[in-house]
């Protein structure tokens, strides 16, 4: 609701998704701590066709050369504006295990 209130206010942004298919974040964690993942998967999400549903413009970044171009032409427009970037958190356990060890034990 947020998106709808942005346009009707035509504010001046650019938000960027994140796009990996669950809430990453979470899901590492509750395998780590329970051994398995609850309720954060869900399927693939149209940014670019959620944001133009609310009248707001989408962008998606495909490829790694995209993000500079992109993120230049989205600072450019008017009105909010979301970008979606695809991620990959395959190797977040060993982030969280450099910087906060006993986070997952």
């Amino acid at each position: 609701m947020e998106l709808e209130t942005a346009v009707r206010l035509k504010c001046n942004l650019v938000h960027m998704v994140w796009i990996d298919g669950h809430y990453d974040m979470v899901k590492f964690q509750e395998i780590a701590k329970y051994g398995r993942p609850s309720g954060v998967d869900f399927g693939p999400v149209d940014i670019v066709g959620l944001a133009e549903a609310f009248g707001a413009k989408g962008l998606q970044i495909d490829s790694p050369d995209q993000i500079t171009p992109k993120l230049k032409k989205a600072l450019a427009m008017q009105g909010p504006v979301l970008v979606g970037v695809p991620v990959d958190y395959r190797d977040n356990h060993q982030l969280m295990e450099m910087v906060h060890p006993e986070a997952l034990n």
